[in-house]
């Protein structure tokens, strides 16, 4: 193959063709699109970020999960997070089991009053902010937050962050006891 340098716009036939099909090519939006011309691994990236935004706004919009979406707003930011689960730490994020008033809910209990002596419903919420049964594991928890900087009460929605605590919190209940 033999390369020679032309002079543009000087009426060479070929020269001027490859021009008019170049500004053509930059200027027509109506082209086909090659895939096999992009790396196959930005296809799949796309393909996935596609997929994670539309995941995040059934997730969003989803009137199910209300509790775990209080722990993991964002689909993006779990899926960073690694996890060591457990049927508590699960049951802790869901609001399903080891609670009593879910076990009233489905009348597995006569009622959904946490035995602390505060006469309030034993929900997530209460165990994790009020139960007296649970001051000692909470007081460590809110130093370890504290420590990192955050705020107590423990902001719920912000818990990604603070996952290893949270966790070790999970692991320090009795929950045999509640």
């Amino acid at each position: 193959m033999l390369f020679n340098w032309v002079k543009a716009h000087a009426g060479i036939q070929g020269n001027e063709t490859a021009d008019r099909l170049a500004k053509k090519a930059a200027t027509d939006d109506r082209g086909e699109f090659v895939y096999d011309k992009i790396p196959r691994q930005t296809i799949i990236m796309e393909g996935k970020e596609k997929e994670i935004t539309k995941w995040q706004e059934q997730w969003t919009s989803s009137t199910k999960g209300a509790v775990s979406k209080l722990f993991f707003p964002y689909i993006k930011e779990r899926m960073k997070t690694m996890i060591p689960f457990s049927a508590e730490f699960t049951a802790m994020v869901t609001g399903q089991g080891l609670t009593r008033s879910y076990l009233h809910r489905f009348k597995i209990i006569p009622n959904s009053t946490c035995p602390c002596g505060l006469k309030e419903e034993q929900t997530i919420n209460h165990k994790i902010l009020n139960s007296t049964q649970l001051e000692n594991e909470r007081r460590i928890q809110r130093n370890s937050i504290v420590r990192t900087g955050d705020t107590w009460p423990l902001r719920l929605n912000n818990s990604q962050e603070n996952t290893s605590t949270f966790t070790k919190f999970v692991r320090s209940i009795d929950f045999s006891v509640l």
